[in-house]
Parts: structure tokens; sequence; C-alpha cells
């Protein structure tokens, strides 16, 4: 009887849809009829930690400021900026319920001297990380506040996280989720554009490859050994490179790919270089493809170093991907409740408009760490955004209203109230 007990439970509780009911509770309504007054101090508060820079690594002025708005919410507890910057705080639930974090990234692609100043052209707000990931930050704040407002009570621990380093491999929410002591039974990188949802994770791979040669003036370089070519041998082998055809269903996105992002070497014009390098930025689906593709980029990495007879070294300067094999199947993760619930909680409001949203199986954010400790976790937006890291990037300030509507029906919906 104990056994059948313990089981009915555990099924309960994985069983999480969302209805549309719930939203009728008094205290939910109050809390999403308080978001549209405050539309204007939403933006202005989105404006301002948009123009505090962030590079990654350098994220501690909007760590401050995160937390000095966080000390304001009464529900909070437990609010603490962790060895590596993150900022976290709890929103304790009545118990019975599950937990679920609720996480954005501070930091941006730009570097500290890149000039920030928001600009308004209509609904337009324009400015370098405004969209990525500084308006879904400020909508995760909104939604702590705008449960506070509405005296919302759910019966899971609801977790604001902001972390640091995103941009440089997920240093800070690994750090989180693995040293943090807390587990989750639910995990939500707010990253995204506002509609679909993401519930899978690339396999990412960063890799520098670096040639050498003892060099030579011009004069006397004919014939000599010369690690520039190297690099464009090796570049224009790999582009060369047959890639296994594209996985279906990753809208814009073409996978598995492999991208050339920095070239260097050389210290003046007229010498042959010491030394030339440049990156590939590697990605697919799944582990086993990802093995096969590094494994034949380096191959044909070594092979032109040997053909120019020139020196070789493989780099990874950002460490290595993840270990996924703790990571749920594919069909597991895709038709979990907590990917159908962030489904319908989009639809409802209209987030992804006539064509509804959808559930994808991509992911290079904060999720893909949730997602490779087998903890059930998705990627989701809150704003509408364009070019993210570029100098023209842009959102719809608008569209913040409703990801905040978004945010607070999804944390009642997997919480409970």
């Amino acid at each position: 009887m104990r056994l059948l007990l313990c089981g009915c439970l555990a099924a309960s509780l994985h069983a999480q849809a969302f209805s549309s009911d719930a939203l009728k509770n008094p205290a939910v309504a109050r809390a999403l009829e308080s978001v549209a007054p405050r539309q204007q101090a939403i933006v202005e508060d989105w404006i301002r930690l948009t123009e505090i820079p962030s590079p990654s690594g350098g994220e501690q002025k909007r760590a401050e400021w995160i937390r000095g708005e966080l000390s304001r919410i009464p529900s909070l507890s437990d609010i603490k900026t962790d060895s590596m910057g993150n900022v976290s705080a709890v929103r304790r639930g009545s118990g019975g319920g599950r937990s679920l974090v609720f996480a954005a990234h501070m930091d941006t692609v730009f570097p500290a001297s890149t000039p920030i100043r928001v600009q308004r052209e209509g609904k337009l707000l324009k400015a370098p990380g405004i969209g990525d990931c500084t308006g879904n930050l400020i909508a995760v704040l909104e939604l702590f506040r705008a449960l506070d407002r509405g005296q919302v009570k759910t019966k899971g621990d609801l977790i604001f996280l902001a972390t640091v380093q995103e941009e440089t491999r997920l240093k800070g929410a690994n750090e989180w989720l693995r040293g943090s002591g807390y587990r989750p039974d639910h995990f939500a990188a707010v990253d995204i554009g506002l509609g679909n949802v993401w519930y899978g994770a690339f396999r990412i791979s960063r890799l520098r490859f670096r040639y050498t040669s003892s060099g030579s003036h011009t004069l006397f370089s004919r014939g000599l050994a010369n690690p520039a070519k190297a690099v464009a041998k090796a570049i224009t082998d790999l582009y060369a490179m047959p890639l296994p055809q594209v996985e279906p269903g990753l809208e814009e996105m073409k996978l598995p790919v492999l991208n050339v992002g920095m070239i260097g070497g050389g210290t003046v014009v007229n010498a042959i270089p010491r030394e030339a390098w440049f990156t590939v930025d590697l990605r697919s689906l799944d582990s086993a493809t990802q093995d096969r593709l590094e494994s034949s980029v380096a191959r044909i990495a070594r092979a032109a170093a040997d053909a120019e007879r020139v020196g070789f070294h493989l780099e990874k300067p950002d460490g290595n991907d993840f270990d996924y094999s703790k990571a749920r199947p594919r069909q597991e993760r895709q038709g979990h409740p907590f990917v159908k619930t962030a489904v319908d909680v989009m639809n409802h409001f209209g987030a992804a408009g006539p064509a509804g949203s959808k559930a994808i199986d991509a992911g290079s954010t904060d999720a893909n760490v949730g997602v490779s400790l087998g903890i059930p976790s998705i990627a989701i937006g809150a704003i509408r955004q364009q070019g993210a890291h570029t100098l023209e990037e842009s959102a719809e300030a608008d569209s913040i209203a409703t990801g905040v509507k978004v945010l607070i029906a999804l944390a009642v919906a997997t919480a409970g109230i």
C-alpha cells in the first residue's frame, strides 16, 4: 500500500498541465492584471539595466543592481551572490509542489568599452544587449514582483537565478547547478525570443588550431614553410568536408554546422609569421555525431599542417563540452509535461502569433546544463528581439508585458497553487 501511494504521488507530481482555469484564481488574476499598469516602469528598468556594461566576467555592477531590486521583494529569502557572481533568491512554496528555476544571464557579448545608449524608435528599443539577455532578465525580475503584488502562494519553490558568463561556456549556470546544493525539479532559461520552446541542448565544440614555424624575412621566404598557408588550406578543406544531412524541425537553424569565426597570426607584414591560427565552432544535436565531426575536423586541420610542413597544436580554449551521458533521451525530453505546459502557456497568450508555438529540439543556453544533468529543462523567451550579438540589436518594448504574463502562468502551472 505504501508503494502504491508513493507511485501515485510521483505520478501526480509528474502529470502537470496548463489550464486557463488556474489564471482565474483571484491571486493569480491580480498578478496578471498588475502587469499592464507597470509597462512604462518595466521598460525604464529595462533601459537602465541595458546601459550598465556587463561583458562576460565583468557582471559585478549589474549583479549589484539586481541584488538591490531582489531585496525589495518581501517574499524572497536566501538572497545571495556566489563565488562566481551568480545572484539567486528563493520564493518558498508551501510544500508538495515542484520547484522551478527561472534563470537569465547578466552578461553580454560586448566589451565594457562599447558605447551603450538605448535609442527608442516608436515601439522599438535599440542598443547592444537590449535583447540578449537584458530584456529577459528584467522579465524574470518582474515575474517575482508580480507574484508578490498578487499575493500568489505556490506549493513548489520558485528560484530566481541571474547567471554570469553564459556567453562563455555557460560557466555561471554550471557552477550554480552543480555547486549550490539545490537540485530543482525543473529549470527554465529565459533567454530566447518570445514564442517557441526549446527542450534540447546542442553539442558544442570550440576549437583553436595553431600552426607554427621558425619564420623568415620576406626576402628569404620563397619556398619556406608558412603557417599562413596551412591556415588557408585547413579552412578551405574544412568547408569542403561533407556534413550530415540538416536536422529537420529547427526552423532557420541548420545543424550540424561548423563555422570559422576567428583568424589571427603574425606581427609584421614583411615576414613569414612564426604562428598563425583560426577557430572552429562546431555544433550538432547529439554526442555521437559531434564526436565523429570533431575527429574529422581535427584530422583535416592536422593534415594541412603536414602538407605545409609546419608545427601543429589543437586547443580547446573554453574547455570541453558538458557530459551528456545523464541527459534524458530525445523522445522523453520532447514528451515531458513541462515542455507541453510551456507550449500551451505560449499559445494561450498568443506569444508566437497565428502560427502558434512549437517545441524544438534546440539549445545553446543555460538550460543545456540542466539537460546534461537529467533535469527537465527548457529555454523560453519573454521578449521579441532581433539582431542578437550585433551592434544593431533591438527589441519590442510592448512585448515584455506578454512575456511576464507567460512566466506567471508557467510558474503557477508548474509549481502549483
